[in-house]
Parts: C-alpha cells; structure tokens; sequence
C-alpha cells in the first residue's frame, strides 16, 4: 500500500512553538502520535485566535467540525524540545478547507512532522454544513506569509 501524499505549500500563514510535556510521551519515552494530533488543534486554535476567531466561531454563526486528518510522521520527538509548527490554509471548498501542518523539531533541527487536516464548516445549532464564510477567509488571508 503506498503511503499518503501531503503536499507542503510554497507559504505558510502562521508560526507557533509547543515544548514537549511529560506528560505528552509514550512507552517509548517519545512523543506519542496521538500528542501529535493535539499539536495540530492547538496551533490551529492559536491562529484562529490572532484573527479574532475560535472553532466554535469563524464567522456567520459557523463553528468548525475535523472532517480527516493525515499525519506523516518524519523523526522523533523527546521531553523538553522545542517544536516549530508552521500552518497554511488553503484548498477552498464550498464548505470545507485543508490545513496543512510542517511540526519541525528545533532542538534536533530535523522534520517531526507533515500533517494536513480537512476542517468543515458547521452549524451545531442547526447540525448542518454551512458555506465556508467569506469574512473567515478574508482574516485568513490577512495573515503574513511565512517561508
């Protein structure tokens, strides 16, 4: 079977750093892959929130539900390194969109991780799909771009 495809894009939009926790590692005293996933939700929540937004708000009383998600898990992470996370949005549906995620490990300075998550737009009031919200792409689009 052959493995995923993640495409990294010429840009990212955002930049943030998490320390890794103790309490974020496994029985091989590394990062645990499913700490991985919390990575992508947190750093997607700090860029949410330097636009004025929240995943339970972006915008049109639209909230953001995880559609899938693929990680490509590049070396290992340990207790106490310092990893760069870097986030593009991009691949617009009519209501839905990619973030691609690069996690790089900056006490090793090597590649931790290549990740993108499919988000969809949605209205829990109503439990219903909702157009991605032209003023949620706008503040998106707001960001600087990082290389």
């Amino acid at each position: 079977m052959p493995r995923i495809q993640i495409n990294a894009p010429a840009f990212f939009q955002f930049k943030t750093q998490i320390q890794v926790r103790v309490t974020d590692l496994n029985y091989g005293n590394h990062l645990a892959n499913d700490k991985v996933q919390a990575y992508l939700q947190q750093s997607r929540v700090e860029m949410l929130h330097q636009v004025g937004l929240s995943e339970l708000n972006i915008g049109d009383n639209t909230s953001l539900i995880q559609g899938d998600a693929a990680i490509i898990y590049q070396s290992e992470g340990y207790l106490l390194n310092q990893i760069d996370i870097m986030l593009a949005v991009n691949d617009f549906g009519n209501s839905s969109f990619d973030v691609v995620y690069q996690l790089n490990n900056l006490s090793t300075s090597k590649p931790l991780a290549l990740a993108k998550t499919r988000l969809v737009c949605f209205n829990y009031e109503e439990r219903k799909v909702m157009p991605v919200p032209e003023s949620f792409i706008s503040a998106i689009n707001s960001l600087a771009q990082i290389r």
